[in-house]
C-alpha cells in the first residue's frame, strides 16, 4: 500500500509499505480522509519523542471497514466509520478519576492514517468506533478527534449558556471551539488573532473578533461583555506569552483553560493574586474521554455543528509534502488528506 513515511523532521517521503492483515480479533479499514492536525505539523518540523522516525503520521480519520476477522463482527463490513485512534483501559486510578487521556494503559489503531490501509483491534473499536451512515460526510467526520478534544476543553472549563467566553487564536482548533460554543448557547464568543482569513472565519462562524495588533484587547473585551465580563478563557496559543495575557483579561472567576501544547519546560509569570482574591481558575486539557468522541461523531453526522467552513483544503496523499509546507505557511486552515 501507499503510505506517507516521516523520516525526520522536515522529511515525509510517499513509499510502499505491506498491506497490513487482519488477525482474528481486527477489522481492516480502507482509509478516506485523514486530517492534518498540529500535531503531525509539530512532528514534521521539530520531531516528537513519541513519533520517532520512520513512521506513519496522522490520527484523524474516517474510513470503511473491507475485511474482519473470525472474531469480529463480519456483519461491519462495508460499513463506513470513524474511530478514536486510541482508547483508556478503564480499569486504572486514572480512568477511575475520569482523567482517560492521562492512562498508561491505552490501546490504539494500528498505525498512522497518512496511509491506505490499517487495523483496528476489536477491542478498541468496541470502545471508540463509530458506524457512520452512508450519506454522512466523510472529510468533515475525519474530524471527529479534534472536536473530541474541543468537547472535551469545554467540559473541563464547567461551560454553561450564557457564558462569555474568549478564545485566543483562531486557528483550527480555536474555530472549532468557537463553532462547539455557539451551539451549545454562549452569549458572547470573542475570539482574537493576528492572521484576518482565520478572524474572517470566526466572525462567519458569529464570534466577534479582534486582532491585537490593531485593538485595544481589554477595552474590546469590556465593550463587548460589559458588567458581567468573561466567564471562560480558552488559550489555544502555544506561547506563554497567550496564557500570561489571559489573566490580563480574566474577571472574577474566571476559568482560564491551557488548550494549546507549549514546549517543555516553559514558565509563566502570573499574579497568584489573581487566583487568591479573584478565585480565577488556570486548568488545562488536552485530548478527550471516549464519549466526547462519540457525542462529536453525533453532533457531525446530524449536522448539528460543520466545519465546511474550516476544511479550507482537501489535498491527496500524493502531495502530502505540500500540505505540509502550505499548513505551515499558514495557507490553510485546516487540510484533509484523500486517500
Amino acid at each position: 500500500m501507499k503510505a506517507a513515511m516521516y523520516q525526520g523532521p522536515g522529511k515525509i517521503e510517499l513509499t510502499d509499505v505491506p498491506d497490513p492483515q487482519p488477525q482474528k480479533n481486527e477489522y481492516l479499514v480502507k482509509v478516506m480522509y485523514s486530517g492534518l492536525c498540529g500535531t503531525d505539523l509539530k512532528t514534521f518540523k521539530q520531531g516528537h519523542r513519541f513519533f520517532p522516525p520512520p513512521c506513519i503520521l496522522g490520527h484523524e480519520f474516517s474510513g470503511v471497514i473491507i475485511d474482519a476477522g473470525t472474531e469480529a463482527d463480519q456483519s461491519l463490513i462495508g460499513s463506513k466509520i470513524t474511530c478514536a485512534p486510541y482508547v483508556p483501559c478503564h480499569n486504572c486510578t486514572d480512568c477511575r478519576n475520569e482523567l482517560y487521556e492521562l492512562c498508561n494503559h491505552k490501546d490504539g489503531i494500528s498505525s498512522g492514517t497518512f496511509c491506505e490501509y490499517i487495523t483496528i483491534p476489536k477491542t478498541v473499536a468496541e470502545k471508540g468506533m463509530v458506524v457512520l451512515s452512508d450519506d454522512c460526510n466523510m472529510v468533515e467526520l475525519s474530524l471527529a478527534e479534534p472536536v473530541a478534544c474541543v468537547l472535551n476543553s469545554v467540559r473541563k472549563l464547567g461551560f454553561k449558556p450564557g457564558n462569555n467566553v474568549l478564545v485566543m487564536g483562531a486557528g483550527p482548533m480555536g474555530l472549532i471551539h468557537a463553532e462547539i460554543l455557539k451551539k451549545f448557547g454562549a452569549n458572547q464568543v470573542l475570539v482574537t488573532d493576528f492572521n484576518e482569513q482565520r478572524l474572517a472565519v470566526a466572525r462567519e462562524l458569529g464570534a466577534h473578533v479582534a486582532n491585537p495588533k490593531q485593538t485595544d484587547l481589554r477595552q474590546w473585551i469590556d465593550g463587548q461583555t460589559g458588567a458581567d465580563g468573561l466567564t471562560d478563557i480558552v488559550v489555544a496559543i502555544g506561547t506563554p506569552q497567550a496564557v500570561e495575557e489571559a489573566f490580563n483579561y480574566a474577571g472574577n472567576g474566571t476559568t482560564i483553560n491551557i488548550f494549546g501544547g507549549l514546549a517543555s519546560d516553559t514558565l509563566i509569570n502570573i499574579d497568584p493574586n489573581s487566583i487568591h482574591y479573584k478565585e480565577v481558575r488556570l486548568i488545562g486539557s488536552f485530548g478527550f474521554a471516549p464519549n466526547d468522541f462519540k457525542m462529536a461523531a453525533r453532533l457531525l453526522q446530524s449536522h448539528s455543528i460543520s466545519l465546511g467552513k474550516i476544511v479550507t483544503n482537501v489535498i491527496e496523499l500524493k502531495s502530502i509534502e505540500e500540505a505540509f509546507a502550505m499548513s505551515l505557511r499558514q495557507e490553510t486552515i485546516k487540510a484533509v488528506i484523500s486517500i
